[in-house]
C-alpha cells in the first residue's frame, strides 16, 4: 500500500487505497528553490538530466540509470546492461532523492 506523510494514500475521488505498482528511487541534485513558500525557500529536486536509481518490485531492488532530456519529456530507465527497464501496467511511484 502506498503512503504519504504517515497516512495511506487514497485513489482520488474514490476513497479506496491507491493501487500498488512499482516503486522507484531516482537520485538527483537537490538544491534550494528560488521560490518562497510561507517565507522560506523549500528544497527543489531537479528532474531533468541523468543519474542513478533503484526500482523496487517483487521484493527485489534493481539498480537503474535514468535520463530525462527536458521538462516536457518522460523519464527513461535502463538496467546496468543498458536495456530498457520494464514495468508492468499500472502506476509507477517515483521518489526524487538527493544524490550523495
Amino acid at each position: 500500500m502506498a503512503g504519504l506523510d504517515g497516512r495511506h494514500a487514497r485513489a482520488r475521488g474514490r476513497g479506496r487505497p491507491a493501487e500498488r505498482g512499482h516503486r522507484g528511487i531516482q537520485y538527483t541534485r537537490v538544491r534550494t528553490s528560488r521560490f518562497l513558500e510561507e517565507g522560506a525557500r523549500p528544497p527543489y529536486a531537479e528532474s531533468t538530466g541523468a543519474g542513478t536509481g533503484v526500482v523496487l518490485r517483487g521484493g527485489k531492488a534493481y539498480p537503474v540509470r535514468w535520463s530525462r532530456l527536458d521538462a516536457d519529456g518522460g523519464t527513461s530507465f535502463t538496467t546496468a546492461s543498458g536495456q530498457a527497464m520494464t514495468f508492468a501496467r499500472g502506476p509507477v511511484w517515483v521518489v526524487l532523492a538527493a544524490a550523495t
